[in-house]
């Protein structure tokens, strides 16, 4: 009989009226990396928040290694060998990568007078010893906060391992990574799962799922919809299991014809304001009738360069948008020449998460005709502006009175997308549009974007999804430590993209 390391048996949970988990029962066995998908908001949150211990089922338990427990908290699931690395890395970034290791668990040695300090050879020793043992290299005196990001999510899975992990929960591990970061995070995976340990591996990319997990569960509306051995299956069929029978995400490329040049940037460079990435001497283009991916590890300047274009940060060098230099404008000015903004962030930047549908499809456009004549505002004109905009983009919604919030991530960014594009900008720039959005939204935006560009937009597109900028781009620039390092057609190698991503101390 197959021990179970970490199982759920018709696990249910509900928030109020919201019914998430619906019966959930799944397992991981000891050296098993079982991927978990499925779209947002389908459940997969909840169940991990169940398995650490964070929340308690309203019914059915959880097993480790054959037996049913009880978690109080995630205390409890760590005790059990259950530990999790989530999107959001959790170490303290001014902090040493060995001090990260050890926080909360340091090894001590008793001096004189019955003083306890802190082994730091002992912690060394430790955190090299498990480095070799996975088969990778660490700094262990380097600054969290400088180290790369794959380095940190190394140490996030080594502190675990530190801590007696035998079933490791991985939360979109590959969001932040290169093409060859990934593979040097699924070669540790591997690894890992040769000592025995478990997987549970939560992700999107169904390439990855294919290519990395032994087994698939599909978890959608609360449930269990799907579950095969990943030799068993195929990605169109996890795909269609995902979103109910259909695969909209479709992988047909489409270019788009270059027009006039309406991006010119050159010389552009701005200095690191707090923990912001410093730009070193960035000079690109892009036309009408043309989509440019930015490709870059998250954190080499892709976040500061958005914001110097649309105006919220400082910097020298020259901007200009159709031939007028705007380098001297703040944001709302470049608003008005014709930039429209798509923030990485929509629900600190992008929205105003408690404000209601209507207002924040309408922000922006609040002080002119037909909704203001300067002095006083028409509600009607306000409502029917809203309205008009949210069918031109298909958002799903109750009532416009209703707090964005309440949509869903695609939703919401469909709403962002209807407020920036209202104005026909000539230029959008673009940061993470499918971030957090399910494979429905994801292709109802990427035909957002592609309708832009053939109606002669240009699109400045930043993503941390190589297969997006891939599909979306007519060409893609690729930056590095603040530096444009590289230029290829979007049909390139992702390989090659892949070693510009990485390339260190690019143009020094």
């Amino acid at each position: 009989m197959t021990t179970i390391a970490l199982g759920a048996t018709e696990i249910w949970k509900s928030y109020g009226s919201v019914q998430a988990n619906r019966g959930i029962s799944l397992s991981v066995s000891p050296g098993e990396i079982h991927a978990i998908v499925g779209e947002n908001g389908a459940g997969k949150s909840t169940l991990m928040r169940v398995l650490q211990g964070i929340d308690r089922p309203d019914s059915g338990h959880v097993t480790v290694m054959d037996r049913d427990v009880t978690f109080t908290g995630p205390g409890d699931a760590l005790a059990e060998g259950i530990g999790m690395v989530h999107q959001e890395f959790m170490l303290a970034p001014d902090l040493s990568l060995l001090e990260n290791l050890v926080l909360g668990d340091e090894p001590v040695s008793w001096g004189r007078g019955a003083f306890a300090r802190i082994d730091w050879q002992v912690a060394e020793a430790q955190g090299r010893e498990l480095a070799k043992r996975i088969g990778i290299e660490v700094d262990w005196h380097r600054r969290a906060g400088t180290a790369p990001v794959h380095i940190q999510q190394f140490v996030e899975i080594i502190r675990l391992l530190r801590r007696g992990t035998r079933i490791l929960i991985l939360d979109e591990p590959t969001a932040v990574l290169a093409p060859q970061q990934v593979n040097e995070l699924f070669d540790l995976l591997r690894r890992i799962r040769e000592d025995g340990t478990a997987i549970l591996f939560i992700s999107h990319k169904i390439g990855e799922v294919t290519a990395l997990a032994d087994r698939v569960t599909v978890i959608r509306q609360g449930e269990v919809a799907f579950s095969a051995a990943v030799s068993e299956t195929d990605g169109e069929e996890i795909a269609s299991h995902i979103v109910d029978g259909a695969n909209p995400v479709s992988g047909e490329v489409k270019r788009g014809t270059p027009g006039l040049l309406v991006l010119n940037v050159t010389n552009l460079s701005a200095e690191a304001v707090e923990k912001s990435h410093p730009l070193h001497d960035i000079s690109l283009a892009v036309h009408a009738g043309e989509i440019v991916g930015l490709a870059g590890v998250a954190g080499n300047g892709q976040v500061e360069l958005m914001e110097v274009l649309c105006g919220l940060r400082r910097a020298t060098g020259r901007v200009e948008l159709a031939g007028t230099d705007l380098s001297g404008l703040d944001a709302d000015l470049r608003r008005a020449a014709g930039i429209g903004y798509i923030s990485a962030d929509r629900r600190h930047e992008g929205l105003a998460i408690e404000a209601s549908i209507e207002e924040n499809t309408i922000a922006g456009s609040h002080r002119a005709r037909p909704i203001s004549n300067g002095t006083w505002v028409d509600r009607g004109a306000m409502k029917d502006v809203a309205l008009e905009r949210l069918k031109l983009l298909s958002v799903k919604y109750g009532v416009l009175r209703d707090p964005v919030g309440s949509l869903s991530g695609g939703n919401q960014q469909r709403v962002v997308f209807a407020r920036e594009i209202a104005g026909a900008p000539q230029l959008l720039l673009v940061s993470q549009p499918t971030r957090g959005v399910d494979l429905n939204g994801i292709a109802a935006i990427h035909g957002i974007l592609r309708d832009f560009r053939d109606a002669g937009g240009a699109v400045l597109l930043v993503s941390e999804e190589l297969d997006e900028l891939q599909m979306l781009s007519d060409r893609i620039v690729v930056m590095a430590q603040g530096r444009i390092v590289g230029e290829l057609d979007a049909d390139a190698d992702r390989r090659d993209i892949g070693r510009l991503m990485v390339m260190e101390g690019a143009g020094a």
